[in-house]
C-alpha cells in the first residue's frame, strides 16, 4: 500500500505542475499589453480530444492499480523469521481470515473494561496495559468487552475496532520490526475514557519467551502471598469474608 501511495503522489504532483505551468505559460502569452490588445485564444478539437484521452487514459491507469494493490493487501505471509524482514511497514487488518501455513497465528485475547484493556495470552498468562507480542508472527488478536463499547487502536497496527459486550469481534496484525506502539480507546466510554490508554510492545522472540516465563513467575508469587495472607486471616482474609480491615 505504500507503493500505491508514492505512484498516487507521483501523479497528482505531476497533473498540479502540468495544469499549473499551463495556466501560467497562456497568461504569459496572450497577457494584455500598454497600447495592444490581447492575443485572442482559439483552440481546435484536435487538442481537447488528445487533453480528454490523455486524462481518461491515466484515470484509467489509476483504476486498475487501485484494484491490483488493494487485491495484494490482503495476501499475508506466513509467521517466523521469514515473513516480513525485508519490509518497511505493518502489516494489520481486520476479520479477516489469516492464510493457512504450517505456523498458526499466535492468538491473544483482548478485553476492555472502564478504563483498561486486559489481554490474555495463550499459557494463561496476563497483562494490563500493556501487550507483548514477539516480531514477525501473525497475532490475531480476539477484541470483548465486560461492560460498555470500547474501541481498540494503535497507530502503526491496524484500523480501529469495536470491543462490544456479547460479541466476538477480532483483528490481526504482523509487525516487523521491534518497538513500542502507543494506543488509545477511541470511543466514549465513560468519564475516564481518555485515560484508557494501551501500549504494544514488540520484542525478538526469544525476549517474547523470556518475558512470559518473567510474567507467569511474577503471577503465581503474587497468588502465593495473597494465600499466604488469606490463610493467616490478614487483611485480604477479612475482605474475603466482608468486613472491614484493621
Amino acid at each position: 500500500m505504500n507503493a500505491l501511495y508514492w505512484v498516487m503522489l507521483v501523479i497528482a504532483s505531476a497533473l498540479v505542475v502540468a495544469i499549473n505551468g499551463a495556466l501560467i505559460g497562456l497568461v504569459i502569452r496572450y497577457r494584455a499589453g500598454r497600447g495592444r490588445e490581447p492575443r485572442r485564444l482559439q483552440s481546435g478539437g484536435r487538442i481537447q480530444l488528445i487533453a480528454a484521452a490523455t486524462l481518461g487514459a491515466l484515470a484509467t491507469l489509476v483504476f486498475v492499480l487501485g484494484v491490483i494493490f488493494t487485491e495484494s493487501a490482503g495476501e499475508v505471509e506466513e509467521s517466523g523469521p521469514d515473513g516480513l524482514q525485508a519490509a518497511a511497514a505493518t502489516t494489520a487488518q481486520r476479520n479477516l481470515d489469516l492464510p493457512t501455513g504450517d505456523q498458526e497465528p499466535l492468538v491473544i485475547r483482548a478485553t476492555g473494561q472502564q478504563w483498561i484493556w486486559r489481554y490474555e495470552y495463550p499459557d494463561g498468562t496476563f497483562s494490563y496495559y500493556e501487550l507483548v507480542v514477539p516480531v514477525d508472527t501473525a497475532v490475531r488478536l480476539e477484541l470483548s468487552s465486560v461492560d460498555v463499547v470500547h474501541r481498540w487502536w494503535v497507530q502503526g497496527l491496524g484500523a480501529k475496532i469495536d470491543a462490544v459486550p456479547g460479541t466476538a469481534n477480532q483483528t490481526w496484525f504482523k509487525a516487523d520490526r521491534e518497538g513500542l506502539f502507543d494506543g488509545a480507546s477511541y470511543a466514549f466510554s465513560g468519564a475516564s475514557y481518555s485515560t484508557m490508554r494501551t501500549q504494544v510492545r514488540v520484542v525478538s522472540v526469544p525476549e517474547y519467551q523470556a518475558w512470559l516465563d518473567q510474567q507467569a513467575g511474577d503471577i503465581a508469587e503474587a497468588q502465593s502471598i495473597v494465600q499466604e495472607q488469606i490463610s493467616s486471616g490478614g487483611p485480604l482474609a477479612q475482605i474475603e469474608e466482608g468486613e472491614e480491615p484493621r
